[in-house]
């Protein structure tokens, strides 16, 4: 996926989430707001990042400042959001502050925040999200939450699905690069394209499965009515 579609299939999605609030006004689902928060980070750093990658400006600072620790922090916010057990919100704010604590660490330390990818901050950060997302997918099929909601229809279960799917390719992906970087050097166009791909698939979910209520129950309603008659 090319850099301009990409930042257009996430401008589209900002499009999207936004047309949302117009359109609900005061009657907005629960954690939209963190997900537009997400997306308008989202194209504000990757619109830099196409820029300063243009002017061959090492953009390792705006990428691990605002990719590695900003969006995943508002992701472990998004499901913190919805855990029902206050241990389980404990142990996430407890975690969530030794990965913030970590990542000062590694910057100090270890991978330089304004010269270097930190793969050592973002694997952990990752995990903590497959874990927490894994955790909110179970809670939902077991009908812990969103107990009134058709599944299908319920604009968490896709957020969560794509989530669970973009991060264990982006852990494979970097991880490759971390320890075996010649060979996603020699094949940086699939290899960063698919992760690409995926990243737009996830955002392109997040702005429009919002819509999803009204559209499943439009078309229930309908079908409903053509059965009557």
């Amino acid at each position: 996926m090319s850099s301009f579609v990409y930042l257009s299939v996430i401008g589209l999605s900002v499009v999207f989430s936004l047309y949302y609030i117009k359109l609900k006004k005061n009657d907005c689902v629960q954690g939209h707001g963190i997900i537009l928060g997400i997306l308008l980070l989202v194209l504000i750093f990757e619109s830099i990042g196409k820029y300063t990658a243009s002017m061959k400006i090492n953009n390792s600072l705006l990428y691990n400042t605002c990719w590695v620790y900003l969006e995943s922090f508002l992701l472990i916010f998004y499901f913190y959001r919805f855990e029902t057990s206050k241990t389980a919100k404990n142990k996430i704010l407890l975690f969530s502050s030794f990965l913030l604590v970590w990542g000062i660490v590694n910057s100090l330390f270890f991978q330089p925040i304004a010269s270097v990818f930190q793969f050592y901050s973002f694997l952990p950060n990752s995990i903590l999200i497959l874990i927490l997302c894994i955790r909110f997918l179970s809670n939902m099929l077991n009908l812990r939450v969103f107990k009134d909601w058709n599944l299908i229809a319920l604009p968490h279960f896709w957020i969560s699905t794509a989530i669970l799917f973009f991060y264990v390719e982006a852990v494979l992906v970097f991880g490759l690069f971390q320890f075996s970087p010649q060979f996603v050097t020699d094949n940086v166009s699939i290899v960063f394209g698919f992760n690409r791909l995926m990243a737009g698939m996830m955002y392109l979910i997040f702005g429009l499965s919002f819509f999803l209520p009204t559209f499943f129950s439009k078309n229930f309603n309908e079908g409903n009515s053509m059965a009557i008659l």
